[in-house]
């Protein structure tokens, strides 16, 4: 999930950069995948963190 994170947030990244540069690919364009990005994000941690894990040994 780590290299999933570091992928979008790469792209989150140059999504912010671009307009900066010069490129301009849409803003709702921009927006949209700004906010696939986070909730794919948010998801992937959501299910690392509540995944099942074996009982401790006590």
């Amino acid at each position: 999930m780590a290299k999933l994170t570091a992928w979008l947030v790469t792209l989150i990244g140059v999504l912010y950069t671009l307009p900066l540069l010069g490129v301009d690919i849409g803003a709702q364009i921009t927006t949209w995948l700004i906010a696939l990005s986070f909730l794919v994000i948010g998801i992937a941690k959501l299910m690392r963190n509540y995944q099942a894990r074996p009982a401790r040994k006590r």
